[in-house]
């Protein structure tokens, strides 16, 4: 006697058209296990096309709407759309197949077909409809889906990953409030990104290849200042950050309030920690505060965003200056985990003659004086070696202590690293540019500097 062994069926029928609608419906008739993969994301569409209307006038997927409706229902057979088959390889087993699923970013368990996403989606497609698909009661499964193209450009070349494309679509239907909250998921320092960011994501904008790059950094400066312009948005703000109550039992330091710190201050309370920041200085703020100019970044911009942090439930100790190597254990002890960002102070050196005489000062070191000191005046004359945004920063501060200042580029002029604007701006306020110089030496008497020995670079 001989037994024959039993097999299991299992058949993916590839593609959603009306030859594969029904040999997937034979086959879950039959019991056999079917999966229907496509890459529309919802049959009533696909089968509304021109190429599959019937002889008799109609379109498929209205002749045979009850069908395609049995399809859907059968347990037998498994839809996904919309998905790619990515590779076949045939096996011992059998077949094996790879299936790429796309995100519809709908929970089609959820999805009621109230319409409500539809007609607040402010992003609008060059077919004229929206990104969010909304294929009302007629559609096959019957749920909306978001038309996602890929991360675009500038949002996978900005550092935290903002949602340049959102906020900006939010801004420019008036939906300020929206863009705003938007922007901090990722970024919650908008105010001071929109004035001292450098804005990579304009570099990778594709608008660039046709005249001008979308301003995007100037669009999140305008909202920011947009809240802080009114009493009234500025508390709404606040209140939308203030938390109930840390909802994790677990501590955290962080040693430093620059922008590193003060980000990933706001991100763990937002996890529900209790955090606290050390700052060794009067005021929080790090770099921000000490090491760019107030003309670049005003101080109650600073002030306006900590303040909002604060409102999350971040404390910070400042007049706390950490010893790492006295006070470390300490805080491992006090604190479930210890952040240390305390940031690069020291200035870079060019490794040239000169450069201990008394007169000669690093970029970082003289900005955080002038702040410590509350410097209102500095009258002579002052050269700036460098080229980029810190070193017009600091000759447009110099510039406003009252010194005659003259910046030194390695570059020529049209080749500087610098922002244009920052470039443009110094000139305009009285910076004399001297391009295409190389600074080898400082020259003094007795310790102190001076002159500057130069060479050309071209």
């Amino acid at each position: 006697m001989t037994r024959q062994k039993e097999r299991l069926y299992r058949v993916i029928v590839a593609g959603a058209t009306p030859e594969g609608i029904a040999a997937a419906n034979k086959l879950g008739e039959l019991g056999i296990p079917v999966t229907l993969v496509d890459s529309a994301p919802d049959l009533n569409e696909k089968l509304a096309a021109e190429q599959y209307r019937l002889p008799s006038g109609l379109t498929f997927n209205s002749a045979h709407r009850p069908g395609l409706i049995r399809i859907l229902r059968n347990a037998q057979i498994r839809t996904l759309l919309p998905a790619r088959i990515s590779s076949i390889k045939h096996t011992p087993q059998g077949f094996s197949v790879r299936i790429d699923r796309e995100q519809t970013f709908v929970d089609p368990d959820r999805c009621v077909l109230c319409g409500k996403c539809d007609a607040v989606c402010p992003v609008s497609c060059a077919d004229g409809g929206h990104a969010l698909r909304y294929p009302g009661r007629t559609g096959l499964p019957g749920r909306a889906w978001i038309d996602k193209r890929r991360q675009p450009l500038c949002q996978e070349n900005c550092p935290l990953g903002v949602n340049a494309q959102g906020y900006i679509a939010l801004a420019a239907q008036g939906r300020y409030d929206e863009a705003l909250a938007l922007i901090r998921r990722d970024n919650v320092l908008p105010g001071i990104c929109g004035r001292v960011c450098t804005h990579p994501c304009e570099e990778a904008c594709r608008r660039g290849g046709v005249d001008d790059p979308v301003a995007i950094r100037a669009i999140k400066r305008f909202l920011a200042d947009y809240e802080g312009a009114d009493a009234s948005r500025e508390a709404a703000a606040g209140d939308a950050a203030a938390p109930v109550e840390p909802t994790r039992p677990e501590r955290i330091a962080v040693v430093g309030s620059g922008p590193a710190g003060i980000a990933a201050a706001a991100d763990l309370a937002r996890r529900g920690y209790g955090v606290t920041v050390f700052e060794k200085e009067a005021e929080a703020g790090g770099l921000l505060r000490y090491g760019i100019g107030a003309h670049r970044l005003p101080r109650t911009i600073l002030d306006r965003e900590i303040r909002l942090i604060e409102r999350m439930g971040v404390v910070f100790a400042t007049n706390s200056a950490i010893d790492l190597a006295a006070d470390l254990d300490r805080l491992t002890r006090e604190y479930n985990g210890v952040l240390l960002s305390t940031g690069t102070w020291h200035d870079r050196r060019m490794g040239i003659d000169g450069e201990d005489l008394d007169g000669v000062e690093g970029c970082l070191a003289f900005l955080a004086r002038s702040q410590w000191e509350r410097l209102t005046s500095l009258p002579g004359r002052m050269a700036v070696i460098g080229d980029g945004n810190s070193a017009f920063d600091l000759a447009r501060t110099l510039a406003r202590l009252g010194a005659e200042v003259s910046l030194i580029s390695w570059f020529d002029a049209e080749h500087i690293p610098a922002d244009p604007e920052e470039v443009r701006e110094a000139i305009e306020e009285g910076v004399r540019l001297i391009d295409a110089t190389q600074v080898v030496a400082f020259r003094g008497e007795g310790g102190v500097f001076r002159q500057v020995e130069c060479m050309p670079t071209v």
